[in-house]
């Protein structure tokens, strides 16, 4: 958005030509700099539409409903962004929640899906009104700026919106505190509105404001306003930037910020800005109601059932609970050191049917991928596996780390057959992992005191509630298998799920053609 004399923000593009800069290490730019900038230096922003094309593409659902039209083709066309969250392209099994969502979406309408990747948040609002894609599912903000032209779905996601600073320099605040540094916003953000309406409102003051004389003079002359906005392309980028020091402060969601945390020690939050905020689906005014109603009615559903709380569980949980260090440190071993271990893992995964990068993880959290590794309590090796265990699976050198895996990797898929047959996948791999630490007798305490709680205990998210109460003298002196640590437990799955995960982000970068391969990109929607 261009800024209009009387607002007090003046905006920079990001991505217009600058010095060139170079940091080591993994971290952010790890994360950001494949596959999102192989996307953006491939698919330039699609071209405007041209006039008169509104009435044009209103009259199309005028004959046809929308939901009538995606039943014809067989298949939903949906507008993301490549996020950790939101969705992430993989070979054997995509991520992120707006994945699944949209997946489960598509299955109760008995249709395929498929993705079309937008280079940032304008272009996926571009394709939805163009009609290239059904809806936009990109964890966007619901806008006012935006609901003249586009319907929002229910709400399903509530954040917060974080003003960000570097380390090094001082907490602000508020945004008056950062004077004339550049602050980065997500071009096409609900920030860059927020901000953009904070200062209509006169919110935001121009420099030097008590001299006016001075003031006025500036903003007149050079537009040097307290909020100097730095356009970024996404969130992301805009960690990506904090990072690299070429800014010092930004706004951000506070979903982007926990992660960024995660990565980084040199991201802080300062404060909350404003009440929070909620995703949304985005759907075209131009189309009628008719996938609008739909989708309504799916999100009603797993609203009503659980199954949205569970989705959101499943992508945020475990980055909430994820240890700074640990996480950094993951994040430069798995360039340094996994690759001796990288083929038994693969063959381990492949026999027994289970994500190698699962296993992977695993291992990280049982020894740092050490194949000498002993614990207090016994177990040795790679995959930390106790003598008895393994006598019982015919494992001889525990110090072998290929043997290990292999060993672990077996030992995971029989204790996925222990666990109740009405526990699907991921509940199911997460009980098993579980199993793995704890056992699957103090599993199956936990999985009784769910039941008679009133909780799923076909849903990790609820035995994990229970684990934890596993020390507790008043309730496991009642249970077969008496005390247990489950606290440790539910701290070593949520560790697993969440090192799983950002081992598929950093690992797609390494494979640029992924999403063109298995997925619609913008520039094949755009083909006829």
């Amino acid at each position: 958005m261009s800024p209009t004399p009387q607002d007090s923000t003046s905006v920079t593009d990001s991505t217009q030509p600058r010095t060139a800069w170079w940091i080591s290490g993994i971290g952010i730019v790890c994360l950001v700099g494949i596959p999102l900038g192989w996307w953006l230096k491939t698919y330039p922003p699609a071209e405007p539409r041209p006039p008169g094309s509104e009435i044009l593409i209103s009259s199309i659902f005028e004959r046809t409903p929308q939901l009538t039209q995606v039943r014809e083709r067989g298949y939903l066309r949906v507008a993301t962004l490549i996020n950790p969250t939101i969705y992430v392209p993989d070979k054997n099994q995509p991520q992120g929640l707006e994945y699944d969502l949209a997946t489960r979406f598509a299955q109760q309408l008995g249709l395929g899906v498929k993705f079309i990747i937008a280079n940032n948040i304008n272009e996926a609002y571009q394709l939805v009104d163009e009609n290239k894609a059904d809806f936009a599912a990109a964890g966007l903000v619901v806008s006012l700026a935006r609901e003249r032209l586009f319907r929002y779905g229910p709400s399903y996601v509530s954040v917060r919106r974080q003003l960000v600073y570097r380390q090094g320099v001082p907490k602000p605040q508020s945004l008056d505190d950062i004077g004339s540094a550049p602050l980065a916003v997500e071009k096409g953000s609900s920030s860059l509105s927020w901000l953009t309406e904070q200062a209509k409102k006169g919110l935001l003051t121009p420099d030097n404001a008590n001299d006016s004389n001075n003031a006025q003079n500036q903003a007149a002359d050079t537009h040097d306003y307290t909020i100097q906005v730095q356009l970024e392309d996404t969130g992301i980028s805009t960690l990506k930037a904090l990072e690299t020091g070429a800014v010092d402060y930004a706004v951000m969601l506070s979903h982007e910020t926990m992660l960024g945390q995660k990565i980084s020690n040199k991201i802080h939050v300062a404060t909350d800005l404003g009440p929070p905020v909620s995703f949304a689906w985005a759907f075209s005014r131009h189309a009628d109601k008719s996938l609008y109603n739909a989708s309504v009615m799916f999100f009603n559903e797993i609203r009503s059932n659980h199954e949205l709380k569970n989705l959101i569980d499943r992508h945020y949980a475990q980055f909430e609970q994820l240890d700074q260090r640990l996480a950094q440190q993951f994040l430069d071993d798995v360039e340094s050191r996994i690759a001796p271990y990288l083929s038994a893992f693969k063959k381990a995964g492949e026999k027994y049917d289970i994500d190698w990068r699962l296993l992977a993880a695993m291992g990280y959290q049982e020894s740092k991928w050490q194949p000498d590794a002993t614990s207090h309590q016994g177990a040795y090796g790679l995959m930390q596996i106790t003598l008895p265990t393994a006598q019982e699976l015919g494992l001889h050198d525990r110090g072998d780390p290929v043997k290990s895996i292999m060993s672990a990797a077996k030992y995971l898929s029989q204790l996925r057959a222990q666990v109740p047959e009405r526990a699907k996948e991921p509940d199911l791999t997460y009980f098993a992992i579980a199993a793995y630490n704890i056992g699957i007798g103090h599993l199956s305490d936990a999985f009784k005191l769910t039941s008679e709680q009133g909780g799923d205990p076909n849903r990790w998210q609820d035995v994990r509630d229970r684990l934890t109460e596993l020390s507790d003298p008043k309730i496991y002196r009642k249970l077969r298998y008496g005390y247990a640590r489950g606290e440790e437990t539910v701290q070593y799955v949520e560790n697993i799920r969440a090192l799983h995960d950002l081992m598929i982000w950093v690992g797609s970068r390494n494979e640029p053609n992924l999403a063109q391969t298995h997925e619609l990109t913008a520039a094949q929607a755009a083909k006829p």
